[in-house]
């Protein structure tokens, strides 16, 4: 019998009713975000931070993208990658659906 790895319960899936959706997982936000999926694929998520790495601003949901109000970086909503600074990405981790909670691997 093999061992599940731990896993951190973030929240039911019925308490979000669009996304993003902001959350705070051991006092640091983050966004639950739609990730990205072929078309006959299920709707996957991941955990985005809402830290920017350059200046430790807070970055916030604009049309497709987080935005740190700060300097103006920006990052795709799904996936945390920079889009105007190479190189550059949000935390970002994938969630898991357990028996209706989000739940991240630990």
């Amino acid at each position: 019998m093999s061992e599940q790895q731990p896993v951190k319960i973030i929240g039911s899936v019925n308490d979000f009713a669009a996304f993003p959706a902001a959350v705070n997982v051991d006092n640091n936000p983050f966004f639950i975000v739609e990730a990205p999926r072929k078309d006959d694929e299920p709707q996957r998520y991941n955990l985005i931070s809402a830290i920017c790495p350059h200046a430790g601003g807070m970055v916030r949901p604009h049309l497709n993208e987080l935005i740190c109000p700060l300097h103006y970086w920006c990052f795709d909503l799904a996936t945390g990658e920079s889009t105007n600074i190479p190189g550059e990405q949000l935390e970002c981790a994938p969630l898991e659906i357990r028996d209706g909670q989000f739940t991240l691997k630990v």
